[in-house]
């Protein structure tokens, strides 16, 4: 790719992921009529992003980390494939929590409002840590949100990677595929707490 060109593709790359950021973070927990869609085609932006400086770097896919890819072989067909699946359960999952109206629940704290929410009120602390609960429709919610934020935020740093690669900038530490696994599981597990937080609020104030 000639310079000239190679730079206005990062700027492109660029500024499309910076829209992306802005649909997704532009008041990420406000309730509204578009939030839905814009958090969607945020996460498919980014997603498309990815694709593309993937298939310029170089299209044989050679430094590609999926593990289709580098374990077992599979080409741009199943790579397109798995990803279009994870972009349909990614918009089945923020089409459920975006429905979701958290439950109003008089509670001491965060962690008694979750125990209450998933146990019921004769709960025991313990059951946190091994007991499985039987109220689905929070935990879809709440898994789906986790889900939602971990790998859209997790799917940034493959790009942010391309556009090093790009740039001719190596940074020692900086492996994509490993910092994108590792910021998608911090990220969900921290948006399991922000949603028990928001419905532990909801009942604060009612």
């Amino acid at each position: 790719m000639a310079a000239g060109v190679q730079r206005n593709f990062i700027y492109f790359v660029a500024g499309m992921l910076l829209l992306a950021l802005c649909l997704v973070f532009s008041r990420p927990g406000h309730k509204s009529r578009y939030r839905f869609i814009r958090l969607s085609v945020g996460n498919l932006l980014i997603h498309l992003m990815d694709g593309l400086v993937t298939y310029v770097n170089p299209p044989d896919l050679k430094r590609e980390w999926n593990p289709l890819v580098r374990i077992w072989g599979f080409g741009w067909e199943a790579l397109f494939i798995a990803n279009f699946i994870g972009f349909i359960l990614v918009v089945l999952a923020t089409w459920y929590f975006g429905r979701y109206e958290h439950v109003s629940i008089p509670s001491k704290n965060i962690f008694d409002y979750y125990m209450k929410l998933f146990y019921g009120e004769n709960y025991k602390p313990m059951w946190f840590w091994f007991k499985f609960s039987k109220n689905w429709r929070p935990q879809a919610a709440m898994i789906g949100y986790a889900c939602y934020w971990g790998l859209t935020v997790g799917a940034v740093i493959p790009v942010v990677g391309w556009i090093w690669y790009m740039l001719d900038i190596d940074i020692p530490w900086w492996h994509s595929a490993y910092l994108s696994v590792g910021v998608s599981v911090v990220v969900g597990f921290r948006q399991m707490y922000v949603w028990v937080q928001e419905g532990y609020r909801k009942g604060e104030h009612a």
